[in-house]
């Protein structure tokens, strides 16, 4: 069972946030010679869908329902629509009626990593909610439902994040008052740090390997301080195609490797500290 967690804007306490007014975006779309691209796009109420043609064909972004219409596009002309309130809308070219699009627009829109999460870890959702918000419920898919695991609060700019353990591949979605976010899949694997070390010259030969295989993921060799109380990371590296990484260090001091997200310090996995071979006198 995936437990619950209380998670706050930096900003503004969640028993003290205020109604946001959400920071509005745009999302632009492509107009070729015989297609829009992307086909679909899932934008925040308030947001902006801009379209371009990029074609030498004339064309018009028409919706179905009548909210909106294009005058006819030539090469590099633009045409762009607020979408104020949640809904699908589906959209074509009335030059060319094959041509057909989509606009999902949604009270809540919620992200997770791209890449899997290693199981003991940590999962990271971030998302942005419609004006009005103030904290929304974080929910996961059990299999028989959704279930409440975090709340986020909302910060002024409409932005929120939640952070929660890394237990299980599950779906997740956010939920507030005006309704709910698409699903996002946040994919758990178990990976694995492999470290020895061996002498070399004054020095140790610390090699570090991950599986399953991560090429261009971040490792960080720590080393533990004791006049600093603890671990201190005094180098980092890509994995290679190998998932592999090197690492020259003092001999005869304790090391760990710590697997990390790409920025380089939040922690995926850590392995077992290992004494690093003594020099020969």
């Amino acid at each position: 069972m995936i437990g619950r967690a209380l998670v706050t804007s930096a900003a503004v306490a969640g028993a003290l946030a205020l109604p946001a007014g959400a920071a509005a975006d745009t999302a632009n779309v492509g107009i070729s010679a015989s297609m829009f691209g992307p086909m679909q796009v899932s934008v925040l109420a308030g947001d902006t869908v801009a379209w371009q043609n990029q074609s030498l064909r004339t064309h018009t972004v028409t919706s179905r329902d009548g909210s909106f219409s294009s005058p006819r596009l030539g090469l590099s002309g633009s045409f762009s629509n607020r979408f104020s309130t949640a809904g699908t809308f589906a959209y074509y070219c009335q030059i060319h009626p094959f041509m057909t699009g989509e606009v999902d627009v949604y009270p809540l829109l919620l992200k997770g990593p791209v890449d899997p999460v290693s199981r003991g870890g940590q999962v990271t959702l971030e998302g942005r909610a419609e004006a009005g918000t103030s904290n929304v419920q974080i929910q996961a898919d059990s299999g028989s439902g959704y279930t409440d695991v975090a709340t986020a609060a909302v910060d002024g700019t409409g932005a929120f994040r939640a952070t929660m353990p890394a237990i299980a591949t599950t779906r997740y979605r956010a939920v507030a008052a005006a309704g709910a976010s698409p699903e996002v899949q946040v994919i758990v694997m178990d990976r694995n740090l492999t470290v020895r070390a061996s002498r070399r010259g004054h020095k140790a030969l610390v090699r570090v390997q991950v599986s399953p295989r991560d090429p261009g993921g971040i490792v960080v060799l720590q080393l533990y301080r004791r006049e600093r109380f603890g671990w201190w990371p005094v180098a980092r590296r890509k994995l290679d195609a190998s998932s592999r990484a090197v690492f020259l260090a003092p001999a005869g001091v304790r090391a760990r490797a710590v697997l990390t997200l790409r920025d380089g310090w939040t922690p995926v996995v850590t392995s077992k500290a290992l004494r690093l071979p003594r020099r020969r006198h």
